[in-house]
């Protein structure tokens, strides 16, 4: 009687052993997919914070490039009489001109182009746009921005060594 007794409690004791080591194997698992889904976690909230800040950059990028274009448009000088060239671009004999003209239009032109009101565009060069009205030639003048105009984005003269400097500590 005490064998099957002494049996009986080897045999409970290697099933406690059993079931301690088997969930001992489950904690481990456990542990690792705990660990897994929190770095998981981490990965997913560092690429929201990114993209959350893209979002802004993008979003100061557009109040910059508004704020530019409402600046350029009040120091737009008005045109009077001929148009006057914004802009020459191109490569060789294949020369384009950005005009403005005295109704405020931007239009763009090349060689032989006749603007409204008669005048042919009789050459564009690099540096100047030739006209014919009325018989007579005349080359167009270019436009030339206020000197006055205020530019944060540049430091003054004697300030840009110095914030150099400073960047360089």
């Amino acid at each position: 009687m005490q064998s099957k007794h002494f049996n009986a409690m080897v045999t409970v004791a290697m099933a406690a052993l059993a079931t301690g080591w088997a969930s001992a194997c489950a904690a481990e698992t456990t542990s690792e997919s705990l660990t897994r889904i929190e770095a998981e976690t981490m990965v997913l909230k560092a690429r929201e914070k990114q993209l959350e800040i893209q979002a802004s950059i993008v979003g100061r990028q557009n109040e910059i490039a508004a704020k530019q274009s409402l600046t350029a448009a009040m120091t737009q000088a008005e045109v009077v009489g001929d148009p006057v060239v914004r802009a020459i671009e191109g490569i060789g004999g294949r020369m384009y001109a950005t005009l403005q003209m005295s109704d405020g239009s931007v239009i763009d032109v090349q060689q032989g182009d006749t603007l409204p009101g008669g005048m042919k565009i009789v050459s564009i060069g690099q540096r100047e746009v030739l006209a014919q009205s009325n018989g007579r030639r005349l080359r167009l003048s270019g436009y030339a921005p206020p000197s006055s105009s205020f530019n944060p984005s540049f430091p003054p003269a004697g300030m840009a060594g110095a914030a150099l400097r400073g960047a360089a500590r």
